[in-house]
Parts: structure tokens; sequence; C-alpha cells
């Protein structure tokens, strides 16, 4: 196993707390609040750098200074990325409404829909006709660009029956061009702005949430554009996140059983096997994060708990952001294999530009 699978890897295991992990907590918490309170800068509001983008950048750094392992490990980058995060997710409904919600249209919901259709259709012709991948590495790249970057991969590895090493490279993929995109989306929008085209904050929004990979990512891209845009595209990030449970039937029904003949009994068992693997990978924290939308909706969240809640969402996911760059080290990455993360940057450059197109196209068509 390569270092960067040996890193990587233990994205699908609970950490396990004991007192050094939870002094790793701590300096992971004290970096996230440093880079909260850069965000609240001045220079860094005119440089358009917000707290999640800096709490990137200062684990990019972190993470290429030799030993920090010593006092960040596995289980305490795990919990930010996993716990602390899906947390935060919950926490932002209560930035949102179902009147925000209704406001995206049809088209808030067909575009990330369709994205997510293409990217994993294209992703695996691409991976498996133009860089010879197995079917299995080229549906893991698909799905980690196409739904919601790594606990797509870790979600879909079971059902195509990947190996570990599959999985540890489409996950590289994911942290290298997510990583990519925060800083790719908020230049974009500014420059189309430069350009003298007039592109709502949230149009912009659902762009960014239908083309990007991890749900931190989305947020930490749209957050410099403003709250509009923000909001956006989180709805839209979680219409893609809330298809992974069906993605994941349709791909256990589909992917060949080795050694068993298609009876009718095989196929029977591939679809409660496929249930099964649905109902554990069901992103809970979505739902978690529709039930506060709807309690802000109806007023049941006290306008004075907002800024409180805010704050507190915003240090949960400084810390997974911060717990990301950490493991943003592109020589590692690199190593994973040349060839998939190919694959992965194909698909990157589509998502961008066909993206761009399908977004325009269904509001013509859509409204």
């Amino acid at each position: 196993m390569t270092i960067a699978q040996e890193r990587l890897a233990p994205q699908g295991v609970a950490p396990r707390f004991d007192a050094y992990t939870l002094v790793s907590v701590g300096v992971l918490v004290a970096c996230a609040g440093l880079a909260v309170v850069l965000g609240g800068m001045g220079w860094a509001a005119r440089l358009g750098l917000s707290a999640l983008t800096l709490a990137i950048l200062l684990g990019m750094v972190v993470g290429h200074v030799p030993g920090h392992q010593r006092w960040l490990t596995p289980g305490a980058i795990q919990f930010a990325r996993h716990t602390l995060l899906r947390a935060g997710v919950v926490l932002y409904g209560a930035r949102l409404t179902l009147t925000q919600i209704h406001d995206l249209g049809a088209s808030g919901v067909a575009i990330p829909l369709t994205i997510l259709v293409v990217t994993m259709l294209s992703g695996t012709w691409i991976g498996t006709r133009w860089f010879g991948l197995a079917r299995s590495q080229a549906i893991l790249v698909a799905a980690g660009s196409a739904v919601c970057g790594a606990a797509a991969v870790l979600a879909v590895a079971p059902a195509v029956k990947a190996q570990p090493r599959e999985t540890a490279v489409a996950i590289a993929s994911v942290v290298l061009f997510g990583t990519l995109g925060i800083f790719l989306y908020p230049w974009l929008y500014t420059w189309l702005m430069h350009a003298g085209m007039a592109i709502s904050p949230q149009h912009f929004g659902v762009y960014i949430g239908s083309t990007m990979h991890e749900v931190a990512q989305v947020i930490a891209a749209a957050r410099p554009l403003g709250d509009e845009a923000t909001n956006a595209a989180v709805v839209s990030k979680m219409v893609r996140v809330l298809a992974l449970a069906p993605l994941l039937v349709v791909l256990a029904c589909t992917t060949p059983t080795r050694g068993e003949a298609h009876s009718e009994n095989a196929r029977e068992g591939a679809l409660r096997q496929a249930a099964s693997q649905a109902w554990k990978a069901m992103p809970w924290f979505a739902v978690g994060l529709l039930g506060v939308t709807l309690m802000n909706t109806v007023g049941v969240i006290p306008a004075a708990w907002h800024a409180p809640i805010d704050a507190i969402d915003t240090a949960m996911l400084a810390c997974a952001m911060f717990a990301i760059g950490t493991q943003t080290h592109v020589p590692m990455l690199l190593k994973s294999g040349v060839r998939p993360l190919l694959c992965a940057a194909v698909l990157w450059i589509g998502l961008v530009g066909v993206g761009a197109l399908i977004n325009v196209g269904s509001r013509w068509l859509l409204g």
C-alpha cells in the first residue's frame, strides 16, 4: 500500500478516541479557529478569502510540515472530516427556509440530477475505454465526481466489489480536484462579472452545487459569493447527496455477480443486498438538514439563536476544511495512480464546462 493509500484509507473507519486523539482534536480546533479569526479581517474580505478557504490553505501548509502526524492523528482528522462536517451541514439548515428552496424552481432539481447521470455514464465509459480502467475503478472515480465525493466512493465500493486500492485512488482524485474547485469557482464568477455577464448569485450557486465534489468544498467555494449563492449551492448539492441511495440500488443490480448463475434467486438476492447497502449509506445528515430547515421555516428556531448557531456551524465546517487541507499533498496524491487521476481530471473539466452548458440549457427550458 502506498503512502497515499495509507493516509486515505482510514476514511471509512470510525475514529477511536483516547487522550492523544483528544489533544489532536484540540490542535485541529485551534488551527481552524485561527482561520475563522483571519477570515473576519478586512484584508481577507478584500481578497475574497472566507474562513473556510483560509482553513483549507492553513491545513495544506500544516500537511507539508514534516512530522505533523505526531500531533494530528488519523482519528482526529476523521472526526473532523466526518462527524463535524455532517453536524455543520445539519446546522446549516438554520440559514435556509423552504421558501428559498422553492424559489430555485424545477431547474434547481433537474440540473444536479442531469449532471449526476451524465457524469456517471460518461465517467464509466471514459474510464474503461480511454484509460483502460477496470469497470469498478471507473465507476468509483465517476461516483466521486458525480455524487458527493469521498462519501460516495466509500458507499459505492461494496456495490461494485472494488478493491481497497481502487477506493483509495478514487478518494485521492476527489481531494485533489475538489480542492482546486474551491479556488476556481470564485475566480470564475468574478471574471464573468468583469466580462459583463449578468449572472445571479443564486444561479451560480446552483452551478457550484451541481458540479463540485464534496459538501464542504461546495460551501467553501460558494461562501465568498455571499449567502444567496451559498444557500443555493447547498440545496443543489443536497439533491445529489440524496440520490446516493437509489444509485447504490442501480449499481448493485447491474454489477455482475461472480461465480453465480443469473437465476431469479440470484437477482432477488442482489436486490436485497442493494437495498441493505442503500439503507446503510443513506445520507442522514442531508435529511437532518431538511429537518432543521423546516424548523427554521415554521419559526421554531428563535431569532436570537441564529448568530450563535451560525458561529458554531462555521467553526465546525472550518475544522472539516482544515482536516481536508492536511491531506491535500499533490506529490503524494500523484503516487496513487496516474490513469485514474487523468480520468478524474477529464471528468472535472467536463463538470466545469459541460456542467455550465447544462445549467444554462436547463434554465432556458425550465426557467
